[in-house]
């Protein structure tokens, strides 16, 4: 779903990849898994036992190559002087590369143009939902032989990497990235004497507490979800997951809808109950993603999905010690704390010679794993220390919270106890997050807000009907029409 919540759950990881955020960090290692490594000049069978050795002892010349990267439009000049900065440390460490820059985003309605006319730049950034896409189309190269030979891969978070893992392969490296987690505005728990759930927490604890905080003579909702707009469907999704369902499958050779399985009627069911049994909802409940957020920042919304801290506290006004991040719930008591994770993913051009497929893996990874990483975070939480504003780690980094470049990270969020958000360490070990659907996304996420409106509008509305109506509307209107290779 492309919109500021994978920002707020992900503050700044891009810019921290690329200059001033959390994640910057520089392994630009001559990868020795790469595929275009050369042999040692000495190896001639020709060649004396003196010049071999004196060969072998010289370093391997790197190749001189052309790299296309994605780079910013001129009406963006905060991001083009990030990118330029980070153009300028890759080159002072790889000057074999000669940079050219691309200024085309990433579309799907235009990449398919790119690829067969051989224009896409050497790499460039996606949406998680494409992954398959690209992949079944051979529009993105595989980086495993990189990543096998990659110093830091014990430390990469395996789980950001599953979006684009097929067949035992890896094809994109993390850029940002958000999990979806529950906010919850304690001084409203407070005031009806509910105690906040425990991080795990299931469907009946939600219901609970969605229904004893819902004061609607107030105009306070127990719980707020957008069904405006496709933001509906998005957050609908989550449950769908909890629920153990999928959005859609490959079956046949064809991809067809799944979300009407009983899974899917469970959760609408639940969405329903919500909305006529606890009366929890807003009466207004048609918000959509703004609606949303300012609802809870006016303190008229007990429980929102996502992680609305930083923006409830740094533009609302909100205290951060009255507010509570947890994993979604699990539907049953035992099951998995399941959200959508979705951001952005960098894919290599596999229409590059092997040398520049390299050279575009080292540019991308040169910004991982470094003590400038370390360095800007602290820049980072003294600016915002300074304009008294918070800030709120990722639950989904690119490194796992415990390894060596993790733990380096939280000692410098644990030294601004006031201007960093803390949550319970729970959270993190119980997170869990599943990936976007493959296929036209952001058409299902609208099919399924009109069947939440429905679902919300009338309460003798036929939840398996209305599910069975709209897998069969959008298979036949767009995933019918899709030709898996």
């Amino acid at each position: 779903m492309k919109k500021n919540q994978k920002a707020n759950a992900a503050t700044g990881l891009l810019l921290g990849l690329a200059l001033v955020a959390t994640a910057c960090g520089g392994n630009g290692n001559n990868n020795e898994a790469s595929p275009s490594a050369s042999d040692s000049a000495g190896a001639s069978p020709s060649a004396s036992a003196s010049s071999s050795a004196s060969a072998s002892a010289a370093p391997t010349q790197a190749p001189d190559v052309t790299l296309t990267v994605q780079y910013p439009t001129a009406d963006n000049p905060v991001w083009v002087s990030v990118a330029d900065d980070q153009i300028k440390r890759f080159s002072e460490k790889f000057p074999n590369v000669t940079i050219k820059k691309n200024t085309w985003q990433y579309n799907p309605n235009e990449i398919g143009v790119k690829m067969a006319a051989h224009q896409a730049p050497s790499f460039f950034q996606t949406a998680a939902t494409e992954g398959r896409t690209l992949v079944e189309h051979s529009w993105a190269a595989d980086l495993t032989p990189y990543l096998e030979g990659y110093a830091q891969l014990d430390q990469i978070n395996k789980s950001l990497l599953e979006p684009f893992t097929f067949d035992g392969k890896i094809y994109a490296l993390p850029s940002d990235a958000y999990m979806m987690t529950v906010t919850l505005n304690k001084k409203l728990f407070e005031a009806k004497n509910v105690a906040i759930p425990s991080p795990d927490w299931t469907w009946n604890e939600f219901y609970e507490a969605a229904k004893a905080t819902a004061d609607p003579a107030k105009g306070i909702a127990g719980f707020a979800i957008m069904a405006k707009g496709n933001e509906g469907g998005w957050q609908w999704t989550n449950l769908l997951y909890q629920a153990g369902g999928e959005a859609q499958k490959v079956e046949g050779g064809k991809v067809v809808s799944t979300f009407n399985s009983d899974a899917g009627v469970k959760a609408m069911d639940f969405l329903k109950k919500l909305r006529w049994e606890a009366n929890a909802l807003p009466q207004n409940w048609a918000l959509n993603y703004g609606d949303t957020y300012n609802l809870f920042k006016q303190g008229r919304a007990a429980i929102v999905l996502g992680n609305a801290v930083e923006d409830a506290v740094n533009n609302g006004g909100m205290n951060k010690d009255d507010l509570v991040v947890l994993p979604m719930p699990a539907a049953e008591a035992g099951g998995e704390h399941v959200g959508i994770m979705g951001g952005n993913f960098f894919i290599v051009n596999p229409q590059e010679t092997p040398d520049v497929q390299k050279a575009a893996f080292d540019y991308i990874t040169n910004d991982y794993f470094t003590d400038s990483g370390v360095e800007s975070l602290r820049m980072d939480l003294e600016s915002r220390k300074s304009k008294n504003q918070i800030r709120v780690p990722n639950v989904a980094n690119y490194y796992t919270q415990d390894s060596e470049y993790g733990k380096k990270m939280q000692a410098v969020y644990d030294a601004y106890p006031e201007t960093v958000y803390k949550y319970d360490d729970r959270v993190y070990e119980l997170a869990k997050g599943k990936t976007e659907p493959s296929y036209n996304g952001q058409d299902y996420y609208a099919a399924l807000t009109n069947v939440m409106q429905e679902v919300l509008t009338d309460k003798n509305a036929d939840v398996k009907k209305l599910l069975d109506a709209a897998a069969t509307k959008f298979d036949s209107d767009f995933l019918s029409k899709i030709t898996l290779e």
